[in-house]
């Protein structure tokens, strides 16, 4: 889903986010909310990562208009020192309140070097690379992760590996370079989608690399302790029986730290192109025209698609398209 799209449309990131903050607001998204869910989700589809940015609109936008989300949340900071946020999404759309304490957790680095932020009690938030790079902006190195709580399947026949790894929590870090494009790993905790569980493929994996598999678990549970354990999640008001925003069981976990804590910051942004650049001289992976460490191919996209437009496929034009008609919404490209 997140290959460039072969046949497709063109449209501006400013027309997408005029079109996207306009369908979030019909299902009764404050405007200054909506434009900010609007400028993370344009943000992921300009690095190319379709899956997560406005193709998740229409999905959003159906469960807002069945109160699964809260339309017009109001965020309360929990915990607050020099280091430490902790922030209630108060059932809203994980966006938002991801940003805002990523916000926070860059403000207090700044003065502090290190920075954690938990959130909870919200929805998904999309990919998480959106908020690390606002800190890598900053010259700053940041961590993230979304996770929610390990539940009892339905059926008691399920195997491990279909019902836990499989929500395939996002995480992403990132590093700052001087002159070079930022180094920043923008992916997910299991090694397969959940469309890969009963096909050869999952057989496959784990008869030649099981530690692959089992290292896929790990990686979901560091996601859940770190964001809905951390955020309190195990009470009682935001268990799926009692929370009153029925999709809003989602939390998020960032650390935020400036280099200068350990070296000098250019020195350190320096080796970060030292390093990509060493990476680029050497013979790029089979079916591939360069080298490149993650972050690479994603800052070339949002160079040519802030200068000529995101492509739309057409799958993803069909689905805003039907999103916008459905709320009463103009679409900017028809």
């Amino acid at each position: 889903m997140n290959a460039p799209p072969t046949r497709f449309i063109r449209v501006m990131p400013d027309d997408l986010r005029r079109f996207v903050s306009n369908v979030l607001q019909k299902v009764e998204v404050p405007q200054a909310d909506a434009d900010i869910i609007a400028e993370l989700m344009v943000d992921t589809d300009l690095r190319g990562v379709f899956s997560h940015g406005t193709n998740t609109l229409p999905g959003y936008s159906r469960v807002f208009t069945t109160r699964g989300f809260n339309p017009m949340p109001v965020q309360k900071i929990i915990k607050d020192t020099p280091i430490i946020t902790m922030i209630d999404g108060d059932g809203g759309l994980g966006h938002l309140t991801t940003h805002l304490a990523t916000i926070i957790a860059i403000e207090k680095a700044k003065k502090s070097e290190l920075s954690m932020a938990v959130t909870r009690h919200h929805g998904h938030f999309g990919s998480a690379g959106k908020y690390v790079r606002l800190a890598v902006k900053e010259g700053l190195i940041c961590f993230c992760v979304s996770g929610l709580l390990a539940r009892m399947p339905e059926d008691p026949n399920t195997s491990a590996w279909a019902h836990y790894p499989l929500d395939n929590c996002p995480l992403s870090i990132g590093f700052p370079a001087k002159e070079g494009y930022p180094v920043i790993a923008d992916i997910c905790s299991s090694v397969m989608d959940e469309w890969d569980v009963t096909s050869d493929r999952f057989q496959s994996i784990f008869s030649q690399m099981p530690a692959v598999v089992f290292r896929s678990f790990g990686l979901r549970a560091a996601c859940d302790f770190l964001s809905a354990a951390l955020g309190d999640m195990m009470r009682q008001e935001f268990r799926d029986s009692e929370r009153e925003y029925s999709n809003a069981y989602y939390g998020a976990f960032l650390w935020v730290l400036d280099p200068a804590a350990f070296v000098d910051p250019t020195d350190f942004k320096t080796e970060v192109d030292r390093t990509t650049d060493l990476i680029a001289a050497l013979q790029p992976l089979p079916g591939y025209d360069k080298a490149n460490l993650p972050g690479g191919p994603e800052y070339e996209r949002e160079c040519e698609y802030n200068a000529l437009g995101i492509p739309l496929g057409e799958s993803h034009q069909n689905s805003l398209e039907t999103i916008g008609d459905e709320v009463g919404v103009l679409i900017p490209w028809r």
